[in-house]
C-alpha cells in the first residue's frame, strides 16, 4: 500500500510538472525570461579566457537584443542608487535548506518561466508603472532615492519593469535603492545578472532572509513587492503584518502579484485543493490554495486597489489577484 501511495504521489507530480515549478523559495518564485550562459562560459569570462562558442547561432540575435537593452536602459534613465536603508539584525528565523535543492530550484526559476512572464507581461507592466507614479519626493534620508523591498525576489525576473517604470514615471527620481530578500541563497548571482542586464546592478542588494522577519526598521521603506511569493511563505498573516510594519505610515506602498485559489471555478478550485499537498512537497512550500486576496485586504484595512483574474493556460496557477495596497 505505501509503494502504491508513493508512485500515486510520483505520478500525480509529474503530472502538474509545468505547476510545481512555478513558485519561489521563501516565498516564491520570481521569474527569468532570460537565459543566462552556461556557468563554463561566465567562470572563462572572469578569467578572460577566450570562451568556446557554445551559444547556439539561433541565440545570438536575442543576445545581441539583450546587449543593446542593457545599454539603453543605462544610459537612459536615472543614475542608480547607492544603499540609503541600512539593515538591521538578519534574520535568525532561517530553515534549514539544501544547497544543492536551492541550486537545482533556482536554476529552474530562472530558465523555466519564459512562457509565464510572457503572459503577464503587460499587467505586470501597468502595475510597476503604476507604482513607480506614486513613489517619490524626499525620503527621512534626504534624497528623492525611493528604497523597494522585493520580498520573494528570486531571479529577479521584475527588473525590466523596475528599469521600464522607472525611465518613464511622471516623478523624477536621482535612483532607486532595491534590496532583495529571499532564503534562497543561490538565486542571488541570477537576481544580480538581470539587474545588470537592465542597468540596475549599482542599485541592487541582496540579503538572506524570510518575510516573517524583515531585517528593517518600522516604516523605514517606501515599497514592498511580493510576486508569486504570498504562496511559499510559512504564516501568510505574519508575513503580511510585517510588511505593513517596515512600510512608511501615510503612503506606504505594497505592490502584490500572487496566485491564488479560484474564486469563480469550483471544479478548479477542488483540483487545486486536492493537488496542494503535492503541490507543498515538491515546489519548496508553494499553496495553491490560499485566498490571499482577502487575507491583504484584512492586514491593510480595506486600502487595497485589488484586482482578481485567471489567465488562459495556466491551470492551477491561472486564478491571480493583484493591485496595490497602502499604508
Amino acid at each position: 500500500m505505501v509503494r502504491f501511495l508513493s508512485l500515486l504521489i510520483i505520478a500525480a507530480a509529474l503530472v502538474i510538472g509545468g505547476a510545481t515549478a512555478f513558485c519561489s523559495s521563501t516565498v516564491s518564485t520570481q521569474r527569468r525570461s532570460h537565459r543566462l550562459p552556461p556557468p563554463n562560459l561566465q567562470a572563462r569570462r572572469q578569467h578572460n579566457e577566450e570562451p568556446e562558442d557554445v551559444i547556439p547561432s539561433f541565440h545570438r540575435r536575442s543576445l545581441l537584443a539583450s546587449t543593446f537593452a542593457a545599454a539603453y536602459y543605462s544610459c537612459c534613465f536615472p543614475s542608480s542608487a547607492d544603499a540609503v536603508i541600512e539593515l538591521t539584525q538578519p534574520s535568525t528565523n532561517l530553515r534549514p535548506r539544501s544547497k544543492l535543492i536551492d541550486s537545482i530550484f533556482a536554476d529552474q526559476m530562472a530558465t523555466g518561466m519564459t512562457d509565464y512572464e510572457k503572459e503577464v507581461e503587460k499587467y505586470k507592466a501597468e502595475l510597476f508603472q503604476k507604482l513607480f507614479n506614486s513613489i517619490g519626493g524626499e525620503n527621512s534620508s534626504g534624497t528623492s532615492i525611493p528604497v523597494i523591498v522585493e520580498v520573494g525576489m528570486g531571479t529577479f525576473p521584475n527588473a525590466k519593469y523596475y528599469a521600464q517604470a522607472l525611465s518613464s514615471s511622471t516623478i523624477e527620481l536621482k535612483g532607486l535603492d532595491i534590496v532583495g530578500v529571499d532564503p534562497n541563497s543561490s538565486m542571488s548571482s541570477y537576481a544580480q545578472d538581470n539587474a545588470r542586464l537592465y542597468g540596475l546592478s549599482s542599485s541592487l542588494r541582496t540579503v538572506n532572509g524570510v518575510a516573517e522577519d524583515l531585517p528593517f526598521a518600522d516604516g523605514s521603506v517606501d515599497a514592498i513587492v511580493t510576486t508569486l511569493t504570498l504562496c511559499s511563505v510559512l504564516d501568510q498573516t505574519k508575513a503580511l503584518s510585517e510588511i505593513r510594519r517596515v512600510l512608511k505610515p501615510n503612503g506606504g506602498k505594497f505592490l502584490f502579484w500572487e496566485h491564488v485559489l479560484s474564486e469563480d471555478n469550483k471544479t478548479l478550485a477542488l483540483q487545486q485543493t486536492l493537488l496542494n499537498p503535492v503541490q507543498t512537497f515538491s515546489a519548496d512550500g508553494c499553496h495553491l490554495n490560499r485566498r490571499t486576496g482577502m487575507n491583504i485586504q484584512k492586514v491593510f484595512d480595506g486600502k487595497v486597489d485589488l484586482n482578481y483574474m485567471t489567465l488562459e493556460g495556466k491551470w492551477v496557477i491561472a486564478p491571480t489577484t493583484f493591485g496595490i495596497a497602502t499604508v
